[in-house]
């Protein structure tokens, strides 16, 4: 496989996993091999964290402004209160972060030595799979866009195909040309085995 190093992956967290160990998934097939784990660039996880920060540091922002403008929370709130509300927002925030990183960890691509696989997680009781078989994808297009997504080389690859979906998009994932790559790959080994050769 072009530009892959030979190695064996088995961090549950990588976002380029290559031939992953220990991992599989419902409708795997006897037979059937992982080539490719992919999930969006953990750059791609900057901008919630940051929200998350900021979140974290409102009550004090607020605080800060409450001082400013004189407004005394004690003659208005208990402690207990104040506890409270200040419990249920750090629950709020907990609850966007972990949300977040759901999103980010069940977005998964894999590129087995049969198919293409698309697991789409969109909350917690919203959750699509695609398939393509390697024979029916007919074009792979990488796609880099932007400052961040060329210094850290994440993309999409959009994958045309001749199946009832007829577009797959892994979306912000690393190393797109590779991808690609890879994929073209399996496709003409695909075509080689299915011609006997």
């Amino acid at each position: 496989m072009p530009h892959l190093p030979n190695i064996i992956t088995s961090n549950p967290f990588t976002t380029f996993g290559v031939n992953p160990t220990g991992i599989s998934f419902e409708s795997e097939e006897p037979g059937e091999k992982i080539v490719l784990l992919l999930r969006p660039s953990l750059v791609t996880l900057i901008p919630p964290v940051l929200v998350a920060i900021f979140l974290i540091f409102v009550p004090f922002i607020a605080a800060v402004l409450f001082s400013v403008f004189s407004v005394d929370l004690s003659s208005i709130l208990s402690s207990a209160q104040v506890f409270l509300i200040l419990f249920g927002w750090y629950l709020f925030v907990f609850g966007y972060a972990f949300f977040q990183f759901l999103i980010w960890y069940f977005n998964v691509y894999l590129v087995t030595n049969e198919r293409i696989v698309d697991f789409d997680f969109k909350g917690l009781l919203n959750r699509q799979v695609a398939f393509a078989q390697l024979s029916h994808i007919e074009d792979v297009t990488p796609k880099t866009i932007g400052f961040f997504g060329t210094f850290f080389n994440y993309g999409n690859v959009m994958i045309q195909t001749a199946g009832k979906s007829q577009e797959f998009d892994f979306e912000k994932v690393p190393r797109p040309d590779a991808v690609a790559e890879a994929i073209l790959e399996e496709i003409n080994i695909e075509e080689n085995e299915g011609d006997g050769s």
